[in-house]
């Protein structure tokens, strides 16, 4: 991961028309390679954050920098060619009959030779595991599926800065589990990711900071193992941390550190029974 800023969040108000909800003095920046939690209780503003950074609105007070240059300045095909937006339901996003045809469409309406609409369609779907499914009718797939078309067809058009609202979002375990470890590969390519989840078991695993959001406000900010391994800080923005964690906090005194994931639990408790 290089240390270059790709994203400057720096707002100061942001009302919709109605003026039922706002978001407020929200400032952060996101570096290339880094992979950011979006935490919050529902209400807290965080998929109206991933619409303001993607620039589908833009009366707000304040600056969104898009590698240096005010995103409202930028052409649509300008922020598109580097960032996209996965909507928390598919549905909203896929409009194309067919699974090639959906996917296809970024890349040509990037204006792309048709050979090479065709490889990154390819590779797209290879990446989100539906390789072979070209041809599918998109109606007649799963939800989940359906996710993983949406990602493919951001992906398909090589966007290195992907923001994703709730990416698990009614999926099922297994699949699940396989969605965040397309993350971590994604990440290893370079992929900046910003992610709005309430699946807080999950952000250890592709997270590197954590942001939380409470009733439109920044609240809290930090690296991912400061900020989920207290508890004080996460219960009270009504949040918790891993589900793994709660056990060893009764005996945090005596740890080096508190586990966030199963992986690191079952390490963690090798060592002290094996001493």
């Amino acid at each position: 991961m290089d240390n270059s800023i790709r994203l400057l969040i720096s707002i100061e108000k942001f009302t919709f028309e109605e003026g039922d909800f706002s978001l407020k003095e929200i400032h952060f920046t996101v570096r290339s390679g880094e992979g950011i939690a979006l935490l919050g209780v529902n209400g807290a503003g965080k998929t109206t954050l991933l619409k303001l950074i993607d620039g589908l609105y833009k009366n707000y007070q304040g600056e969104i920098r898009l590698d240096g240059r005010e995103i409202r300045t930028l052409k649509p095909r300008e922020i598109y060619s580097k960032m996209g937006l996965l909507f928390q339901n598919p549905e909203e996003q896929l409009f194309a009959e067919r699974v090639f045809e959906d996917v296809a469409f970024g890349p040509r309406n990037m204006g792309w030779r048709e050979e090479k609409v065709r490889e990154a369609v390819k590779r797209a779907l290879l990446l989100v595991g539906l390789e072979g499914y070209d041809d599918k009718k998109i109606f007649n797939l799963s939800f989940g599926q359906k996710k993983r078309v949406a990602l493919a067809g951001l992906l398909a058009m090589g966007q290195e800065i992907l923001l994703l609202d709730e990416p698990t979002l009614g999926l099922d375990p297994i699949v699940e589990r396989n969605f965040i470890e397309l993350l971590n590969n994604l990440k290893k390519e370079g992929k900046t990711i910003i992610v709005a989840t309430h699946n807080v078991d999950l952000v250890p695993y592709f997270a590197d900071r954590v942001v939380i959001l409470s009733a439109g406000r920044l609240v809290l900010q930090g690296p991912t193992k400061e900020i989920l391994t207290s508890l004080s800080k996460m219960t009270n923005y009504n949040l918790r941390p891993p589900l793994v964690s709660l056990p060893f906090y009764s005996v945090k005194n005596n740890l080096s550190e508190i586990p966030l994931t199963p992986e690191e639990a079952e390490i963690l408790l090798n060592k002290l029974f094996l001493r």
